[in-house]
């Protein structure tokens, strides 16, 4: 079992309490926005195990059937197939969607094709994964995930009464849906350069709604944030939505989504590729941004939980990369962990003991990596262990 020492990432997204607040440490004001829990070649955790310091990724490549199982080192070769996090969002990230694994291995090849370097800020695909995500909520967490019947958005840009969205209303009443939602998108995609005017008036009728509909609050709050950008409007096309702590999100490849506020545990496939649609200064691949989205009109995606015995639920996306399992113990409790496969176990509340071959005990925000090899996991004390494992 190897304690982990996890890189933070602070992005001027993150928020400058949650993450402190979780570990215990001095505010500062500076924000922290994830805390990545894992071996992406990126920004690797360091796992010490008895006083032997090395980071995780290249533990994993030296003893693949050890740290990852036979099961999953056949299935994704010799490496972590995740990567979790800690996120706290204190505003909006970009508006956002992701490749599936056949549009990563073909975006992957032609940009290696045409030369463009891995450093490049134009790049959009870093590797050849797919990159599913679930967020499990440790806080109220805001976000917007998955497009709307094309009419419901439809009346909302109309209730704004900007006379310069008409053609987006119009695209938005055409058919059949994904029809329309595509044309919508595009149409929004060729506004980012002479946007501004009616980025104005469009925040102008957020503020006087405000109250009315919890969507014009976001799109007043994105203005604000992001002057002129049109992606303000991605509330009033996409699913608004709050999850409570201790629900979870899962969000498939092709899926448009923005995390608004809020902290959770993120737990994706061990990918970079994030091709960004608004609500950014960062590259904007407006083509492949229309290739690799899902135009259908779907509800959010919420994982149901399934109840594994008392204290114990877990969540399980529609892919084979991972999972989590959310253990809650009190008091004299010692309750099971997923058996096998490698585990990044994280403490979000009280004290949770982490036993296997060996044991841990973790405070709130610290994490472990446990290997196949160690067997069995059992979680005990007085706290909640959030596992992920393949």
């Amino acid at each position: 079992m190897y304690l982990l020492d996890n890189p933070v990432r602070r992005y001027s997204w993150g928020s400058a309490t949650l993450v402190q607040q979780l570990l215990g440490r001095p505010v500062d004001g500076r924000p922290v926005a994830e805390v990545w829990m894992g071996a992406h070649p990126d920004d690797p955790s360091t796992a010490d195990g008895g006083g032997r310091r090395v980071p995780l990724d290249v533990l994993v490549a030296a003893q693949p059937e050890a740290m990852l199982g036979r099961r999953v080192l056949d299935a994704f070769g010799p490496r972590l197939p995740y990567l979790a996090k800690i996120l706290a969002a204190a505003h909006a990230l970009s508006i956002q969607v992701h490749p599936t694994s056949a549009q990563a291995e073909a975006g992957f090849a032609a940009e290696q094709a045409r030369g463009v370097g891995q450093g490049d800020a134009a790049r959009s695909y870093r590797d050849r994964s797919h990159k599913p995500e679930v967020v499990y909520a440790l806080t109220p967490f805001e976000l917007l995930s998955g497009l709307r019947e094309p009419e419901q958005s439809a009346k909302l840009v109309a209730e704004l009464e900007v006379p310069a969205l008409d053609p987006l209303v119009a695209v938005l009443r055409g058919e059949p849906a994904e029809v329309a939602h595509r044309g919508a998108l595009t149409w929004l995609l060729g506004q980012r350069a002479n946007s501004a005017t009616w980025v104005d008036a469009v925040a102008e009728s957020a503020r006087d709604g405000v109250g009315a509909r919890p969507e014009l609050a976001v799109v007043h709050d994105l203005a604000a944030r992001f002057p002129g950008d049109p992606g303000l409007l991605a509330p009033l096309l996409l699913n608004h939505e709050r999850l409570e702590p201790g629900q979870a999100l899962y969000t498939a490849p092709g899926t448009l989504h923005a995390y608004l506020r809020g902290m959770a545990v993120e737990v994706m496939a061990a990918s970079d590729n994030v091709l960004r649609a608004g609500l950014t200064s960062k590259h904007v691949d407006v083509d492949q941004v229309l290739t690799i989205t899902d135009f259908s009109p779907r509800l959010t995606g919420f994982l149901r939980p399934e109840r594994v015995g008392p204290g114990v639920v877990d969540f399980r996306p529609p892919v084979a990369d991972f999972a989590l399992r959310v253990v809650t113990v009190r008091a004299g409790e010692e309750l099971a962990g997923p058996a096998d496969g490698p585990r990044v176990v994280v403490c979000t509340e009280g004290e949770a003991q982490v036993s296997a071959h060996d044991a841990r005990r973790l405070q709130p925000g610290e994490a472990v990596f446990v290997p196949d090899v160690e067997g069995p996991l059992l979680v005990s004390g007085n706290g909640t262990a959030v596992v992920a494992t393949a």
